[in-house]
């Protein structure tokens, strides 16, 4: 049994249900309900993603420095936004990150990567939403237009996205949405939002929306364009980001929802990105109906514009049945799931030991 003590919360509460043998969880309601559990043996998380961590969690800090106690920083919800390395923490560091490029940080002891938006999405879909996923058969018996294109925060391969299709007279058939989540009045009018008829609705907890679809959206579309979230992320280049990176490995649930309901898919995404999936998370790439030189292209935009040339593919689904059953397969065994669990547990003891 994992014990951990946590300030802020942590990204690891939604794995528990994985194996609720595994690890053990306490939310710190107090500095003194905190030093209970720290004197217990418990170790230390803090979330990362807060605004004012040196306010916010001001007497944790002075109280981890002063008995110089291992800190385990959360920063799995984001790709480059963290600020916690900003803080005046002089203890040992560990930096818990989904970007699985990162081996380490300058700011930081210790580096441990972890896929954590596919654990997090098989958990939602499994265990919490009971979501039944869509086979191959369904896909083969029902009639499809072109593609799914689901849109969010307003980021740029997004904007570039939009822009190309609207420009080439693409959005029409495709079921495409933007939503210009945290955009201002200028973005919306040059970018004017765009809901699906049968969209879902946002309750804004920022989970939830992201994480729940239609069938329908799948069964009706050849393939899924998917627009990932650290692409050319301008929160790379803003005051405080976890990394100044041109390029990563953070796969989300937005590449991981077609691979559940046997859908094709392409990705508006970071250089290599199809090649790291393949690699680090064993996904079956269709080269059959996709051309993938475009994933070595340096230049985001060159490389999102010969993804975009591809939007009016027709796919045969049965030339990449097998390839569709091995990713949905792939995706839906919990026990490749518990394992990256445990591995991730066994290098955050082997980091303490």
């Amino acid at each position: 049994m994992y014990n951990f003590i946590v300030v802020g919360g942590t990204c690891l509460n939604r794995l528990h249900t994985l194996d609720t043998e595994l690890c053990n969880i306490v939310d710190a309601t107090s500095l003194d309900h905190f030093k209970e559990f720290v004197d217990k043996g418990y170790k230390v998380i803090i979330h990362g993603l807060h605004n004012n961590p040196n306010l916010e969690f001001k007497e944790y800090i002075d109280y981890l420095n002063q008995n110089n106690i291992p800190v385990i920083i959360d920063a799995l919800y984001e790709a480059n936004v963290m600020k916690f390395h900003y803080c005046n923490l002089t203890v040992p560091t560990t930096l818990l990150t989904a970007n699985m490029l990162i081996k380490e940080h300058n700011s930081f002891d210790n580096v441990i990567s972890v896929p954590y938006f596919l654990l997090q999405s098989y958990v939602l879909w499994t265990n919490e939403f009971k979501i039944e996923p869509v086979t191959y058969q369904e896909h083969i018996n029902n009639n499809k237009k072109s593609f799914l294109c689901l849109n969010g925060v307003n980021k740029p391969g997004r904007r570039f996205t939009y822009d190309y299709l609207r420009q080439n007279n693409l959005l029409e058939e495709a079921i495409f949405s933007f939503t210009n989540r945290n955009s201002g009045v200028d973005t919306i009018e040059k970018y004017p939002t765009i809901y699906l008829d049968d969209d879902i609705e946002n309750n804004n907890d920022g989970v939830t929306w992201d994480n729940t679809f239609r069938k329908s959206w799948f069964l009706n579309t050849n393939f899924n364009l998917v627009t990932e979230s650290s692409s050319s992320n301008e929160a790379s280049s803003g005051p405080q980001p976890l990394q100044q990176f041109s390029n990563a490995f953070f796969p989300t649930e937005k590449t991981f929802k077609p691979i559940f309901n046997s859908h094709p898919f392409i990705c508006i995404a970071d250089k290599d990105y199809h090649k790291n999936l393949n690699e680090f998370l064993g996904i079956e790439l269709y080269d059959e109906v996709f051309d993938y030189s475009f994933d070595k292209i340096e230049d985001h935009e060159q490389r999102w514009r010969e993804v975009l040339h591809q939007c009016e593919t027709t796919i045969d689904y049965t030339q990449i049945k097998d390839k569709l059953e091995h990713n949905q397969n792939l995706f839906l065994d919990y026990g490749k799931k518990k394992n990256i669990l445990v591995d991730l547990l066994n290098q955050i003891d082997n980091v303490y030991n």
